[in-house]
């Protein structure tokens, strides 16, 4: 009879596989397992991270990119120039679902295209004050970095479904005995692993003196 965590692990290889086939079925080992802390990363990859802290937010969502102005009269994106580092205007933590961002890097890739972050309400009009320039604000992103967190969910897996078969966690077909389950919730490696990949607390709060720190450039 087949075992779903090799399955797992063979999907997770193959780079053409969908990404989306691939988390239901992780979601499905976890949930038989009664492993509700990798079973809720998947839920928050499929829904978004809407509702969570930053500390909540897998490290590897966290994209940098360069901080562009709408010009209107030209109609496009033109680059600001930071006269001093400041990551809370070059670095967005994305909290996208799973499938908008790979909808997003399908249409960038197509059109060969950088990615546009637009910000907040409250952010833009910071920044409108700051450069004394009324406009949209946004960050620019290649699409690789859209790309590595696809990579990354899928090297988690691959990771994960390793570990439980390294503890002797196999499954039979779309089963698990007693015996798995009990390994599975009692051996740290397994109902801790998601504890790898979150980032600590780094809250930071946007410098007033940014107004003196940027240029528009033409």
């Amino acid at each position: 009879m087949s075992k779903i965590v090799i399955e797992l692990q063979q999907d997770a290889l193959k780079s053409n596989f969908d990404i989306m086939c691939l988390l239901r079925k992780a979601y499905l080992v976890a949930k038989k397992l009664k492993l509700k802390e990798f079973e809720e990363w998947i839920t928050n990859e499929f829904n978004g991270y809407e509702d969570k802290e930053k500390n909540q937010i897998p490290k590897y969502r966290l994209l940098r990119g360069e901080l562009k102005a709408w010009r209107p009269s030209r109609q496009k994106w033109v680059s600001v120039i930071l006269t001093e580092e400041n990551d809370d205007l070059t670095t967005h933590t994305t909290i996208d679902s799973i499938a908008n961002l790979l909808n997003v890097y399908e249409n960038a890739t197509n059109r060969n295209k950088n990615v546009i972050f637009e910000f907040s309400a409250d952010l833009n009009n910071f920044l409108s004050k700051s450069t004394k320039f009324n406009t949209k604000f946004a960050l620019e992103i290649g699409t690789n970095q859209i790309y590595n967190i696809i990579e990354n969910i899928r090297m988690i897996i691959l990771d994960w479904s390793i570990t439980l078969e390294m503890n002797g966690i196999l499954g039979d077909e779309l089963h698990f005995n007693d015996t798995e389950k009990d390994i599975a919730n009692n051996t740290p490696i397994i109902n801790k692993y998601i504890n790898n990949f979150y980032a600590p607390v780094n809250e930071t709060q946007i410098q007033q003196d940014t107004k003196k720190s940027s240029q528009i450039r033409n």
